[in-house]
């Protein structure tokens, strides 16, 4: 199987902005439509958002979504109307989100700016639980880790650190083999291609996906697409 590329430069992106609230967009959204900024199989939205100290933002969707949420810098508040959950850095959370129940992301600190990952993936029936948090911890070097539950045919998210000139191998388990590659810090080579901080990858018929850090401590996020 031929494998097809794309690369997604940070400085290419979307963005919006206000005063208490800016976000990155590394797909299609809201009022940016660019061309090969497609959704990605069923990754529909892939955006690096950050708030103000105890500022709110709100999310709503416009058909059954899955949304996890992935905190970079700092720790997020969730708002869903009848109860608040905190979700804190080396901690993901995912949820099932419809039209009628949206909800607020709320930085909780008084002086601090959060940072934070929100991907949306179409929503499947086979997704058994609403909502999922899962704790990793990063400091186990060299390893990819799990933060969206591992579901037999739908979509795998993992997390990794790795240390400068440390290789690894990513075996994908979707017969369409579509994988997008994030890198949060530093920077990767992926395929034989130059990835540096917030750069993304799309690739098409991967059924292996090589890479090597190229700094130390260098963050790379890897989705499995279903679709």
């Amino acid at each position: 199987m031929d494998t097809q590329a794309q690369i997604y430069l940070q400085n290419q992106r979307g963005k919006f902005q206000t005063k208490e609230f800016r976000s990155f967009y590394t797909l299609n959204f809201g009022d940016y439509n660019a061309e090969n900024r497609e959704p990605f199989g069923n990754i529909l939205t892939w955006n690096d958002e950050t708030l103000l100290p105890q500022c709110r933002h709100s999310i709503i969707v416009e058909e059954p979504t899955r949304i996890i949420l992935l905190p970079l810098v700092g720790a997020i508040e969730i708002d869903e109307g009848k109860k608040v959950k905190y979700v804190d850095s080396g901690e993901s959370l995912s949820l099932l989100v419809t039209p009628d129940n949206g909800f607020e992301i709320t930085n909780p600190y008084p002086d601090k700016v959060i940072n934070y990952l929100q991907i949306r993936v179409l929503a499947n029936d086979q997704f058994a639980e609403e909502k999922t948090l899962i704790a990793f911890d990063l400091n186990r070097n060299n390893q990819l880790l799990p933060i969206l539950n591992d579901i037999p045919d739908q979509t795998k998210l993992l997390i990794g650190k790795y240390d400068g000139r440390e290789e690894g191998v990513y075996y994908s388990k979707n017969p369409s083999g579509n994988v997008f590659v994030f890198i949060i810090e530093g920077a990767f080579e992926v395929q034989n291609r130059l990835l540096e901080r917030r750069d993304g990858l799309s690739l098409k018929g991967a059924v292996e996906v090589e890479f090597e850090a190229l700094s130390n401590e260098a963050i790379l996020l890897i989705m499995e697409s279903a679709g």
